[in-house]
């Protein structure tokens, strides 16, 4: 069952205190900032940007973002040196200057780039619809979209991709109020998260993800598995894997 962080504060201090090192990996939407209606109003807090950039200052600390946005986009967004950079739900990743971009990704952009083509021209007529490229993956947002309409906008969408999606060249995940289309590859924030720990001194250290989502869900099933901390940003639920639960990204940041 999951737990409501402070009531549990005791425990995870004093695994905390024990270890060398503390390796923290964060989500953004609805994680590090609240959702948003659009994406380009999801900004980051100054407080928590603040918390981040003294948590990387520190010697026996380190911190990744690990987002579904592009791995530009969310460098931009957070804006700060020194952290682990995860874009795509980790299909490209950047720490230290050495970077990784998922080989199958790279050979599905030009297929994902047509995708979107269509889909941009099918979807045309339908208010507050938004999409985005990625260049290795597709995001459609309907959380504008009246209902009325959601059911020409899942038609109109499986015309677009239902084939690539039967031909295995691509899978379509869902999340709150978006449809995703990415690479054929078994790929997710849990691996990204083992990539980026295989790079770092992690011998006796704790791993804390944080995250909000469905897609999340990868990250906290891989960091149980270390023993880690995994901790859902949202109400309490039976269906996420996450062993620890606060309300809002500001009581997040209180923790952090």
């Amino acid at each position: 069952m999951t737990c409501y962080l402070p009531d549990c504060w005791e425990e995870i201090a004093s695994r905390a205190k024990t270890a060398s090192r503390i390796i923290i990996f964060l989500d953004y939407d609805g994680t590090l900032s609240p959702v948003a209606s659009t994406p380009e109003l999801a900004l980051l807090p100054p407080k928590i940007g603040e918390v981040l950039r003294k948590l990387a200052l520190r010697n026996n600390f380190e911190v990744g973002i690990i987002s579904g946005r592009s791995l530009a986009e969310i460098k931009a967004l957070i804006g700060l040196e020194g952290l682990a950079y995860a874009g795509n739900h980790g299909l490209e990743v950047e720490y230290c200057k050495e970077g990784f971009v998922h080989p199958i990704a790279t050979k599905a952009s030009s297929l994902l780039k047509e995708l979107y083509s269509q889909l941009v021209e099918r979807l045309a007529g339908i208010n507050g619809i938004i999409l985005e490229n990625k260049q290795f993956s597709l995001s459609v947002h309907y959380r504008l979209v009246a209902k009325s309409e959601m059911k020409k906008v899942k038609a109109l969408f499986g015309e677009v991709v239902e084939a690539s999606k039967k031909q295995g060249k691509v899978r379509v995940t869902e999340g709150k109020k978006v449809i995703e289309v990415r690479p054929p590859v078994d790929w997710d924030k849990g691996k990204a998260i083992e990539w980026l720990l295989s790079h770092y001194r992690a011998e006796n250290s704790l791993v804390i993800f944080a995250g909000d989502d469905v897609t999340d869900e990868d990250g906290f099933k891989f960091v149980n598995q270390i023993n880690g901390i995994s901790i859902r940003v949202g109400e309490a639920s039976a269906l996420t894997c996450a062993d620890y639960y606060v309300h809002f990204p500001e009581e997040l940041c209180l923790w952090l």
